[in-house]
């Protein structure tokens, strides 16, 4: 009598970027990225469900290029336990997967390019600043830097005055200014039909930089959640205009 063998059949589906190897009722998934949810239990398995069956994730090994993943997937026995929690995989779980990663990729890139703006970033409004929660800055944390840097920048407009004042006596012409002066190279800046002395741009940074140190600092002692950006406290001289921060402050007092 002659006997056949028959391995069973095998069939090959493409899920997305991924492809699924179905061999009998066993599923093999070679995942281009790796699927975060997806953990090999012993206990308490979640069930996967593929198609119109329901398997467990019997094991997770180590793709071949250009997959980074491959996973293999068992039916899941009548004698198990349903739990509450359960995972699709089709091609809308893949898709959400791979806009994660790449979204995830994009907030990378932006981080690394702001990260170079950091002493600065806190000058940022209050709504511009609670939109880098995704690039993982911490609205008040960036504040507190950009409040140092003030401080320092209104530190460098004194050395500036000073410098331009000694250099200026070894000539014997007076030059009064600070950083702006100092690296315009002139005295006056020109408009058009108006000259402005940059003496008095010099001045007015140097209070503006003041003011701002004080009032954000002050804020910044008093933990408000959503503290203001550079000169943000001066849209409170505005009636019937406010800041969210300011906005808040109102609310929290009355």
């Amino acid at each position: 009598m002659e006997t056949t063998n028959q391995s069973p059949a095998t069939e090959t589906i493409p899920v997305g970027p991924d492809l699924v190897t179905i061999t009998g009722s066993q599923v093999t998934i070679d995942a281009l990225h790796e699927m975060p949810d997806w953990q090999v239990r012993g206990f308490t398995r979640i069930p996967v469900y593929f198609g119109d069956r329901k398997y467990f994730l019997r094991e997770k090994t180590e793709g071949q290029k250009p997959y980074a993943v491959r996973y293999f997937l068992e039916p899941w026995p009548d004698d198990y336990k349903q739990p509450k929690t359960f995972i699709s995989y089709d091609e809308e779980a893949v898709a959400e997967r791979e806009a994660a990663i790449k979204s995830g990729r994009v907030d990378d890139l932006g981080r690394a390019v702001l990260i170079l703006l950091y002493p600065f970033l806190g000058m940022l409004w209050s709504r511009t600043k609670e939109k880098l929660v995704r690039f993982g800055f911490v609205s008040r944390s960036i504040t507190g830097v950009s409040i140092f840097t003030t401080f320092g920048l209104m530190l460098l407009e004194g050395v500036f005055a000073k410098m331009l004042i000694m250099t200026s006596l070894r000539t014997g012409k007076i030059v009064i200014g600070g950083m702006v002066r100092a690296f315009a190279q002139s005295d006056y800046l020109n408009l058009g039909l108006f000259q402005i002395r940059l003496v008095w741009v010099d001045v007015a940074l140097f209070v503006c930089l003041f003011l701002d140190c004080i009032i954000r600092y002050s804020q910044h002692l008093r933990d408000v959640e959503s503290p203001w950006g550079f000169m943000e406290w001066i849209t409170c001289l505005f009636r019937g205009k406010k800041s969210p921060a300011a906005q808040m402050i109102h609310n929290q007092s009355s």
